[in-house]
């Protein structure tokens, strides 16, 4: 009865829920990410991989990042769009011709139309832009117009042309009405048995090899040219065009795709006859494709009715429920009885496999009682399990059949050594299920001090088993015989040499446990019961790896995910292992850490559950390496001060001149990108600004770079780009100048050097001035303090002079007194020995007069008369005489050497009485003093007036004293 259930249900499943198989991972820019019109007529590419489009509203330009509209001023739209060998933008529009032409700062349009003078009716019907070897054309209605780069000339046609192509070397065209046709000169010739492509349509002229050429019709099918005749072309897929009306096409190699206004678009593999269908449903904004052309790394892009999509094909991963997902995020997947089971948030979906692959596409369908977060699928004893939010159960074709007694469960492990027992953990912990019949039921949840709840565990035939909480450690429980109780718990954390204590997990690989953590790999040393490092895992990362998870395929391929890594470690003919961190870089973001899942289909297909459902993934394809990997300077904005809206300067990619900025504007911010459209955030930038920074900056996605207020010079600033997708790193730089201000530049320069050299002179005349007048200064100053030192020296030598003078005249003084007293002692001595003697004398005068009256003594008195006579004769010689007379003119200035001078007729005796009248003696006491009277004394003194000739009235003491 369930087999007809089943068959039933799968019939259905076919009619009415066929999932779309392999669809290509499709990238969606609206109308409001270009912010144009919503029609795109043309693509083109040009050589530094930036792309075009020809829009209702003007010509778009994108590079990965930026989106630039340049309109026209008729503000028509562009029909057709060409680039061309010589760099050229050739467009078409409504009533105009011509090319853009890249500027410093801008696309810059030039009509060929006008140039020619070609009448604008004609020009209104031009929708294809062709390049040749030399020249281009233009498609009419009715003509062909040739451009040589000079000249354009027309070259009309019977009848309205409907397509046309330079292939294998010739222009080729399609005319509804004639045929088909090839330019030879100037003349069109029709191709030998073109008659069966009258009256219908062709939209597309494609070269498929050297001689042959496919004619693509609209409703029609495709038609072959083998150089002799024109046949009809099995796609394999003729009844979906010719259904469907196609638009366009495009070819890229071996990939033959074709564009339909009904059902999107059609990639046929021209080498293995699979196809893929694009739509809607795929992730198509519209159904419509107005425009179709492969890019450099063999992707297709699609101009829509209504938007611009990418498709990617040039990657080995695609999403199995499209982009428009419905079905919620992907946590684990599994194969059974020709069936595929997919678990998610929102409940488990089944479909048939392998994948049906048509362009119709239903849901899958969701079993009955699975609503929910299902967590995870394991297929035991030919038996699928299944354990989500609300506990676990078993799967039979499309329906499920709860195991009670369970809350919501993680996993399911089968024991080693006992085939009836299944190892599971719950929300409550860990439990036993054993096969009773041919039912598996809950025996026991086991017993013992740990509860803790994990997906991640795994039991060992020794009755072990290893545990991992991402937050509490790794854990080993030792069981006992019974496998109802944990009897032994082991923390396996720092002391076990682990770096840290959480996000210590395990995986399997080679039969062997591998133990990831924060800090790397390693390995169980059971010997010394630690973890030890792993260097042969290690090793394979080009820097340490942090918590990295395992999954081995059957093949014994390993891929290594985590929060930022995902990679296919290939395993190598030697068993060792070769590291691919590229291929499949493109899912890194789509994968939910520590809820990945891998179902290994067969050795080269694998389903990747993602945030979107799921992947498949083919690990024998590998992206084609074809592109042309570039890093470009897109756009350059100088302003005063920190980037503004105002005051800026565009300039477009490829620039190659040196640009100068004014000082006003020295803030500048410098855009780049390295077209890459795969996908997003794929693309690392590292830059350095030469003659400012110093060092390259790290790697990181941001494509700018701000330098505010830099000071005049010359800069390079260099920019790398590595490739996420396909390692690869390129370099480009650009050079240029921050001017200098008006009061920096040269001829302010020469202005200072003059002014300088002016300045200069200016401070040497003051300098020399000043020094003059401060050596005239100096000199007076000089002059000023010499003479101040002879006046100061001349007043110390007069002072000590006078001090000296005074000195001596204090000794002379000194002396004079001395000697005055000498003088006056002397004069006392003689006058006090004149007085004696005369006393004698007047003594020995009575002696002898006695004597005399006494004859007897006549001897005595000869005796006493000798002695008179001596003293009379002692009084009358001065024997002192010279010696006074030197202490008198010492005292009195040479009193009387001047007075013998003047006087020469003065005697001994008048010089005398004229030092005794000096020395204010009166005639009284000079007698004595010369042994005369006071009247002889008198007489002198009248002598010596005059001799001195000093008359009567005048004192002769007065004359002499003053003398």
């Amino acid at each position: 009865m369930q087999r007809k259930i089943f068959s039933i249900l799968s019939v259905l499943f076919f009619f009415y829920l066929v999932l779309v198989a392999n669809n290509p991972i499709v990238r969606n820019y609206y109308k409001e990410n270009y912010k144009a019109g919503t029609q795109n007529w043309a693509i083109a590419q040009d050589e530094q991989n930036l792309m075009y489009f020809a829009n209702n509203g003007g010509l778009l330009q994108y590079d990965g990042n930026v989106w630039i509209t340049t309109a026209l001023k008729s503000e028509t739209s562009i029909r057709s769009l060409l680039y061309g060998k010589d760099g050229c933008i050739y467009i078409s529009t409504f009533n105009d011709f011509g090319y853009f032409k890249k500027g410093n700062n801008r696309l810059v349009y030039h009509s060929l139309a006008q140039k020619t003078g070609i009448d604008k009716k004609e020009s209104n019907a031009l929708y294809n832009i062709i390049q040749a070897t030399h020249n281009i054309y233009f498609q009419g209605k009715n003509s062909i117009f040739e451009y040589d780069g000079k000249n354009i000339n027309k070259i009309s046609f019977p009848s309205k042309i409907n397509a046309s192509a330079f292939v294998n070397g010739v222009l080729m065209l399609a005319s509804e009405k004639s045929g088909a046709f090839v330019l030879n000169g100037k003349q069109f010739m029709r191709l030998p048995g073109s008659e069966m492509l009258m009256n219908k349509k062709v939209c597309s002229i494609l070269s498929l090899d050297n001689q042959t050429v496919l004619f693509i019709t609209n409703q029609y099918g495709v038609y072959a040219y083998n150089g002799i005749s024109i046949s009809k072309y099995n796609t394999g897929i003729d009844n979906f065009l010719m259904a469907n009306q196609v638009f366009c096409a495009a070819r890229s190699n071996h990939v033959l795709a074709f564009g339909t206004v009904q059902k999107g678009a059609a990639i046929l593999n021209l080498t293995t006859k699979s196809v893929q269908y694009v739509n809607t449903f795929s992730g198509l904004q519209n159904n419509t494709v107005l425009s179709m052309t492969f890019d450099r790394q063999q992707n297709l892009w699609l101009g829509l009715d209504k938007g611009i999509d990418l498709v990617v094909l040039n990657v080995p991963v695609q999403n199995i429920f499209g982009k428009n997902n419905l079905y919620g995020a992907g946590y684990s997947s599994i194969v059974k009885d020709k069936l595929l089971y997919m678990a998610t948030n929102q409940g488990l979906f089944v479909t048939t496999y392998p994948l049906a692959n048509t362009d119709t596409s239903l849901q899958p369908y969701l079993i009955k009682g699975s609503e929910g977060q299902v967590w995870n699928l394991t297929e035991i004893d030919n038996t699928l399990f299944g354990g989500d939010d609300r506990g676990a159960f078993t799967v039979r074709g499309t329906s499920i059949e709860r195991i009670k007694g369970l809350p919501g469960t993680w996993n399911f492990k089968p024991m080693p050594n006992h085939p009836n027992l299944i190892l599971g953990c719950s929300y409550n912990g860990l439990f036993m299920l054993k096969k009773t019949g041919r039912k598996w039921l809950l025996s026991h949840f086991l017993k013992g001090n740990f509860k803790e709840s994990s997906p991640l565990f795994e039991p060992l035939s020794d009755g072990s088993v290893w545990f991992s909480h991402w937050q509490k450690g790794l854990f080993k429980l030792k069981l006992n015989e019974a496998l109802d109780s944990i009897v032994r718990v082991s923390n396996y954390d720092k002391a076990k040499g682990f770096p840290t204590n959480r996000n210590n997990t395990f995986f399997k690989i080679k039969n062997s446990l591998i133990f990831s953590s924060e800090g790397g790999f390693f390995s169980y040393n059971a010997k010394t019961d630690s973890m030890v490092s792993n260097n042969t895992w290690n090793q394979l990362f080009a820097s340490k790896p942090a918590y990295i998870r395992l999954h081995e395929s059957p093949k014994g391929d390993v891929w290594c995910v985590s929060g930022r890594f995902l990679g296919l470690a290939r395993i190598q003919k030697d068993g060792s292992y070769r590291m691919d961190s590229t291929s499949y870089r493109i899912l890194q973001s789509k994968i939910l850490p520590g809820f990945e899942h891998f179902l290994f289909v067969d050795n080269q297909k694998t389903i990747l559950s993602t945030e979107d459902g799921f992947s498949s993934v083919n690990t024998n394809e590998l992206p084609k390496d074809k592109s042309n990997f570039k890093v470009l300077i897109s756009i350059i904005i100088a302003s005063k001060d920190s980037y503004s809206e105002n005051e800026t300067r565009h300039i477009m990619a490829n620039l190659l001149q040196q640009e100068t900025f004014p000082k006003s504007h020295n803030s500048v911010r410098i855009e780049y990108n390295a077209p890459e459209y795969r996908g997003e955030s794929m693309i690392q930038y590292s830059y350095k600004l030469e003659n400012y920074d110093n060092n390259w900056s790290e790697y990181t996605t941001e494509n700018r770079k701000e330098y505010n207020k830099l000071p005049r010079g010359t800069y390079i600033f260099r920019v790398k780009a590595r490739n996420l997708l396909e390692s690869k790193e390129v370099e480009t730089s650009y050079e240029f100048r921050i001017a200098p201000a008006w009061y920096e530049s040269n001829f302010a320069f020469v202005i200072y050097f003059l002014l300088l050299i002016v300045a200069i002179m200016q401070l040497y005349l003051f300098v020399k001035h000043k020094s003059a007048k401060g050596a005239r200064e100096m000199e007076e100053r000089k002059e000023r303090e010499l003479q101040e030192h002879k006046n100061a020296f001349e007043a110390e030598t007069t002072a000590k002079k006078k001090e000296i003078k005074e000195l001596k005249n204090q000794q002379l003084q000194y002396e004079l007194r001395h000697k005055a007293q000498e003088l006056a002692t002397s004069t006392m001595n003689l006058i006090r020995k004149n007085d004696i003697l005369l006393e004698m004398l007047d003594s020995i005068g009575k002696v002898t007069d006695e004597i005399k009256k006494s004859n007897d003594q006549s001897t005595i008195i000869s005796h006493l008369g000798k002695m008179e006579r001596q003293i009379k004769q002692n009084i009358e010689q001065d024997k002192n005489w010279k010696r006074f007379e030197e202490n008198f003119d010492l005292v009195y200035e040479n009193y009387l050497k001047r007075l013998s001078e003047n006087y020469p007729e003065l005697n001994i005796t008048d010089k005398k009485i004229c030092a005794y009248i000096k020395m204010d003696l009166s005639s009284k006491d000079m007698a004595p003093l010369l042994n005369m009277s006071v009247r002889s004394i008198e007489t002198n003194r009248y002598r010596i007036r005059q001799k001195l000739q000093v008359g009567r009235d005048v004192n002769l003491a007065d004359f002499l004293q003053k003398f």
